[in-house]
């Protein structure tokens, strides 16, 4: 996994809260999990997922999320999160 440094992660603490546009959607990024190298990003104008309960019963629409890689195989910053870093 490509290594992360101090600086890149400061630039991508920095984008927590802010709204980005992803896959065409409107989301948010909400976490940065530098252990994992990856940036969570919630979508906030996406129909809600409907979440099961332990029973298996639909009981309440969470917002979907996605976990993107930080980098590629090469190491190299994903592109989508090096736009938003601008």
């Amino acid at each position: 996994a490509g290594l992360m440094d101090t600086k890149l992660l400061q630039q991508l603490r920095l984008l927590v809260g802010k709204p980005v546009a992803y896959r065409g959607y409107a989301c948010r990024i909400i976490e940065v999990l530098d252990s994992e190298n990856a940036l969570v990003v919630r979508c906030e104008s996406r129909p809600h997922v409907i979440q099961s309960n332990q029973f298996g019963e639909a009981t309440r629409r969470v917002q979907q999320t996605h976990t993107l890689p930080l980098f590629d195989e090469n190491e190299t910053l994903n592109p989508v999160i090096g736009g938003w870093l601008g």
